[in-house]
């Protein structure tokens, strides 16, 4: 009986190795459109840039995991499905580092000001602001500066935090000279 049961679990064992790359598709094509939404027209505020970041990572490799295994398997509208997710992916790749630059813990309004006097208009999140906002008006071009400013505010913002603690650990602390 352990050698039929063995079978069956071999069996079992292949029949989800098949069926992982669909999976993945559809999961991951899933992920991509809630998420990409939310990220896109959802509120600035709510971004968070590591989950950003690491969903738009895993599901790009993902699909291009299900791109590679299906462009041999005979089945050329899943292939196609597939490749336009990809490239829908690949699309918004330049996206990802203005959206991970500009939600960065530090951004205050000298460094939206910075922005704005950098590329010749007001750019600053208020209650409307979306990274489409971003993207219409054509911060893309803008990238590398956006990444200066982000990473120099997130600097900042870290020896603020780091000052501030220091100067709660010394509070009643008395420094005695001779």
């Amino acid at each position: 009986m352990v050698g039929k049961e063995q079978k069956n679990y071999s069996r079992l064992s292949d029949a989800m190795k098949d069926f992982q790359p669909y999976s993945n598709l559809w999961l991951n094509t899933r992920t991509w459109f809630v998420r990409h939404k939310a990220w896109t027209e959802g509120a600035w505020d709510e971004i968070e840039p590591e989950e950003l970041e690491t969903t738009f990572e895993n599901v790009m490799k993902a699909m291009g995991q299900v791109v590679r295994y299906f462009k041999d398997k005979g089945h050329p509208k899943i292939l196609q499905n597939a490749a336009d997710m990809k490239a829908k992916i690949d699309e918004f790749k330049p996206i990802v580092p203005i959206a991970l630059s500009l939600r960065k813990e530090g951004m205050v309004d000298r460094h939206w000001d910075q922005i704005s006097k950098a590329v010749g208009f007001d750019i600053r999140p208020d209650e409307n602001f979306t990274l489409n906002k971003c993207v219409e008006v054509g911060l893309v071009s803008h990238t590398e500066l956006c990444e200066d400013v982000g990473e120099r505010a997130y600097k900042e913002n870290h020896i603020e935090k780091s000052l501030t603690k220091m100067q709660g650990e010394w509070e009643g602390l008395n420094f005695a000279l001779p």
